[in-house]
């Protein structure tokens, strides 16, 4: 009996963009607590002076499994990899891969241990034996990844320089911990899976609370066209921009005991201040039409 297959051009392309990735991108897997995670690794430009940035990226809730290749296929890996490629500069990308019977956010109240557990874990361990430049390390995600990436910036309040995060959630998260990171949130003005106005409420609460975050509304976009936009190269500019004067990355449970912040106008600029820290706001809100 014959059997014929026809592929359409986009399922081909799809086919191939995986293909020539998983040629390139060295395949690994990380076992903790029993659980095993895949994820792909690509070193860039180290022929460079100097430590590797590291930036890791989070996929949505359509690639996972235990292939090691769906969380390739995504328009944000080509636009982080261009990225990187174009302005040369000396990086790790990872890619982890999240089981199909779990998500990025779990509750710590779950039977097994949560995934942002195994991720720090994994992050710890991978920085500790690579040269990681540990004032430039970043997390992107989208989606699932997107509220895998909050949570990660809520439990690890001195691992990362800077997040870009699209069309997600934040679940589980306090204002107080995520906005000791600086982070660029997009949302989808037809996004019919995330909200936006909830994104829009809590990127203003990390302002409130001394944070730097940014957040755009891309107007006409639904969760997918979000997904496959946020990653602009103006946004990454302003990721890559940022540096932790902390050079030591540790494993840090979320901060509860943070004081309560206070404002104040100095000079016409208004400021919040948190103990003895002071912060000027420059967060702000901008409505997109790309």
């Amino acid at each position: 009996m014959l059997c014929v297959i026809v592929l359409s051009h986009g399922m081909l392309q799809s086919i191939s963009a995986q293909q020539s990735k998983a040629d390139y991108y060295q395949a690994g897997t990380y076992e903790y607590a029993g659980i095993t995670l895949p994820y792909r690794q690509l070193e860039l430009n180290q022929g460079q002076e100097g430590s590797s940035i590291l930036v890791i990226q989070l996929h949505g809730g359509t690639a996972r499994g235990n292939d090691n290749i769906a969380q390739l296929d995504a328009s944000a890996v080509d636009s982080v990899e261009n990225y990187l490629r174009a302005n040369q500069l000396k990086s790790i990308f990872l890619l982890p891969q999240c089981a199909a019977d779990r998500v990025w956010n779990e509750s710590t109240k779950s039977q097994t241990t949560p995934m942002t557990i195994v991720l720090t874990h994994w992050l710890q361990e991978f920085i500790g034996e690579n040269d990681i430049d540990q004032t430039r390390i970043y997390i992107t995600g989208y989606s699932a990844g997107g509220s895998g990436s909050w949570r990660m910036l809520n439990d690890n309040t001195s691992m990362f320089a800077a997040a870009c995060i699209a069309a997600a959630n934040p679940l589980m998260v306090q204002a107080a911990n995520v906005a000791l990171t600086p982070v660029y949130a997009v949302a989808g003005s037809n996004d019919n899976i995330m909200d936006a106005t909830k994104i829009e409420t809590f990127v203003n609460s990390l302002i409130e609370a001394g944070g730097e975050a940014q957040f755009d509304l891309l107007q006409g976009k639904d969760h997918f066209g979000t997904c496959n936009e946020a990653f602009t190269q103006t946004r990454l500019d302003w990721l890559f921009s940022h540096s932790r004067t902390d050079s030591t990355t540790d494993i840090h449970q979320p901060q509860t005991n943070i004081s309560q912040p206070t404002k104040s106008m100095i000079n016409g600029q208004i400021y919040i201040t948190r103990g003895d820290v002071r912060y000027n706001i420059i967060g702000h809100r901008v409505h997109c039409n790309y």
